[in-house]
């Protein structure tokens, strides 16, 4: 049985593939981006993280102001756009089975206040920001460490890759979701299993029995 859910925030709370495509359009042409329309989208869902930058033409060393500069972009983007339906009422039924709930995103500290002050998402034991964008194997292992939790009863909710590849590295039971930036059958063909189809099935895969020992030996393996 897992002790602690962490959520991802974009992509997996929120879908904020829109509010990330307003802030290319706005951001990109500094960084030599051309314009994308939906098919080019719809290609780089398929990729990586790494792979995303390197095919937009993203200079390493320029990596970082990239990311920064786009974080700044979407905040109005994101605060205009609701959690993803059904979050708040799978959270309260989380909660009520004595769940531990927070979550941890590569998105500024700020950002996530903000948010949250706008949706108060409920029962949020802890809110972590700010990790570094292939730094969340990291940022899970400290969190386990301060919450005083064994990483092997932590669940990882997120919709990219490194999002299961931080889980894996950390030693942490991984859940994909079906509507984030990463398609789907990227993320079942790198071994997260089958995605959420919504936020009410993770309660679902939680009261099976054969959830968490699948689900621990598939990150892990």
């Amino acid at each position: 049985m897992f002790d602690c859910l962490c959520f991802d925030f974009d992509g997996t709370l929120v879908d904020s593939t829109e509010a990330a495509l307003e802030a290319l359009a706005r951001v990109g042409p500094a960084f030599g981006c051309a314009g994308l329309d939906r098919a080019a989208v719809e290609r780089l869902r398929g990729l990586h993280a790494r792979e995303i930058v390197q095919t937009l033409g993203i200079p390493a060393y320029r990596v970082p102001g990239f990311v920064a500069r786009m974080r700044r972009e979407m905040r109005a983007g994101l605060l205009a756009t609701p959690p993803v339906p059904g979050w708040t009422e799978t959270l309260e039924a989380l909660a009520a089975r004595g769940l531990r709930l927070g979550v941890l995103s590569s998105n500024a500290s700020e950002s996530l206040a903000a948010y949250l002050a706008r949706y108060p998402l409920p029962h949020l034991d802890f809110v972590v920001g700010g990790a570094a964008l292939f730094g969340k194997s990291r940022a899970l292992r400290r969190l386990a460490a301060r919450e005083r939790l064994r990483p092997a009863r932590m669940l990882y909710v997120g919709d990219e890759l490194r999002d299961l590849e931080a889980a894996r590295a950390a030693g942490t039971g991984f859940v994909a979701v079906g509507w984030g930036y990463t398609d789907p059958t990227r993320l079942h063909a790198a071994g997260a299993g089958a995605p959420l189809s919504s936020p009410h099935e993770l309660l679902e895969r939680i009261e099976s029995d054969a959830f968490d020992n699948e689900e621990v030996r598939r990150v892990g393996s």
